[in-house]
């Protein structure tokens, strides 16, 4: 999957919410009819336009308010409907909860170790993964969504301010998502691309060790 840039107030490129592309922002403050700078919070209202379709973007007390909906990057493809489903779900909440969408990213988490064969508690897959080769920086990326999404859904334990480490558990679900399911689907399609005379090759050799 390409990188993902989060839109963020007053930078001066980021992922349009309205046709996806990564571009330039031109950035606008909003006037009222007289001519006068509208602020809310001692903060001014503000509008950024894509270069690319000239959507815009309002940003009131540097929060967006317009558009809500694709604020976070789009779910792996390749991962399970259930999960995906779950992960569109914590996506169209998250702006105005953040850690209701905590709570659902960490579901998606358990339904994906299912998904890769693991029953046990999202500590004991975990580890189980490790034990079978997973890569430690992927470890560490379950680590993070599993205490994340614990804290999250116990008041006063994790107070959010915005919505930056949301963006940062979406991230992660497709990172998971691209080295366990992506990366392998795609080694299995070139195995499978190649002409039988290889693959024959490669099977008596590996039946002889």
């Amino acid at each position: 999957m390409s990188k993902y840039y989060p839109p963020q107030y007053q930078v001066s490129s980021f992922q349009c919410l309205h046709c996806h592309v990564h571009a330039h922002q031109h950035w606008e403050d909003m006037a009222d009819e007289g001519g006068g700078l509208i602020y809310v919070d001692g903060k001014p209202v503000k509008l950024s336009l894509c270069a690319k379709c000239k959507g815009p973007t309002l940003w009131v007390a540097e929060k967006i308010v317009y558009p809500l909906i694709g604020m976070f990057p789009p779910a792996n493809e390749d991962l399970p409907n259930s999960v995906k489903d779950i992960y569109n779900e914590a996506a169209s909440i998250a702006n105005q909860s953040p850690r209701a969408a905590c709570a659902l990213l960490r579901l998606a988490i358990e339904m994906l170790m299912e998904h890769l064969g693991e029953t046990g508690s999202i500590n004991e897959s975990i580890g189980n993964l490790v034990k079978k080769g997973l890569n430690p920086q992927v470890q560490q990326s379950l680590d993070i969504v599993r205490v994340t999404g614990n804290n999250a859904v116990h008041p006063g334990v994790i107070d959010f301010e915005d919505t930056t480490d949301v963006q940062a558990l979406f991230g992660l679900i497709n990172v998971i998502a691209n080295v366990l399911i992506t990366q392998p689907k795609q080694i299995q399609q070139l195995y499978d691309g190649l002409p039988d005379g290889p693959k024959e090759a490669v099977k008596k050799r590996d039946s002889k060790a």
